[in-house]
């Protein structure tokens, strides 16, 4: 199910091409068209730059969720002259989830936007991240570094870990997503109500995130995208959470796209507890 996109005409969607022509076509509606989130936790040496890349005037709205950060990274942001940017903070830190939720329900655009605040997405090619959605091709446009170019080494964990729930995606819901692990993400506004009860707020947001879209039908492709190496700062991904996350979507929506008989509420009561004792071992920190 590709939902409607009320907005925009046939023979605008055709005049959009890169930030120019979307920027004329702003103007023209009166309204802002995308909201961009960013979460942002530590990241004191890149952030400045993220937002400094993102083109400034009517088209973006900027909304950055800090996520209980302990260094300089506000100090930062404040440093930014002539910006309209947008300050949540939560008190403490409550998981790269959870700041995306956050976001959402601040932002007012007609297409949302997501991308991390450690300087590896390119907000340069938010235009063609945007495109399909404008088209009304998806409902649900994923970054690929895997379709793009990229000066990334993906670590072995993480390419084998998307590549097993690329195929659960595929198994379940005959969704194909490569990049199922990337922040880089754009939404139809009218899609992000789904997402309010996601169980999981850390990482395994991503991944639950394209688990309940594909669940409700919704239309999901990639587009290619440039990555760039982290320059600075700690990376939080780790083997842990994506096994975490990975069989976390397995178990609970196979139960649930096979409306199988089984408590929802006691089956994560074991999967928790199964996930603490792996933890506690250390097996894969």
């Amino acid at each position: 199910m590709t939902l409607e996109n009320p907005s925009l005409e046939k023979s605008e969607m055709d005049e959009i091409e890169d930030f120019h022509s979307s920027y004329s076509l702003v103007q023209k509606r009166k309204e802002i068209l995308i909201s961009i989130v960013i979460p942002l936790y530590n990241e004191e040496n890149s952030i400045k730059d993220v937002i400094k890349r993102i083109p400034n005037h009517q088209l973006y709205e900027i909304i950055i969720v800090d996520d209980g950060s302990t260094d300089n990274s506000l100090r930062r942001i404040k440093e930014i002259k002539n910006r309209e940017i947008t300050i949540i903070q939560h008190g403490k830190n409550r998981g790269y989830g959870a700041s995306i939720l956050t976001g959402f329900e601040k932002a007012i655009g007609d297409i949302i936007v997501t991308m991390d605040s450690d300087g590896q997405h390119n907000p340069e090619e938010i235009p063609t991240l945007i495109k399909p959605i404008i088209k009304n091709q998806a409902d649900v446009v994923v970054g690929s570094r895997y379709l793009g170019s990229s000066t990334y080494k993906i670590p072995l964990h993480a390419r084998v870990g998307e590549y097993f729930i690329q195929k659960c995606l595929w198994f379940l819901y005959r969704q194909k997503v490569r990049n199922n692990q990337g922040g880089f993400r754009a939404f139809r506004k009218e899609t992000v109500k789904l997402f309010r009860n996601l169980q999981c707020t850390g990482m395994g947001f991503t991944t639950e995130l394209l688990f309940i879209a594909a669940h409700n039908n919704l239309k999901i492709i990639e587009t290619p995208i440039s990555l760039n190496s982290r320059k600075a700062g700690t990376s939080y991904v780790n083997l842990f959470r994506i096994l975490k996350s990975v069989s976390f979507c397995i178990v609970i929506y196979t139960v649930k796209k096979f409306n199988l008989n089984v408590n929802h509420f006691f089956l994560t009561k074991i999967l928790s507890f199964f996930y603490r004792k792996i933890k506690h071992k250390k097996i894969f920190q």
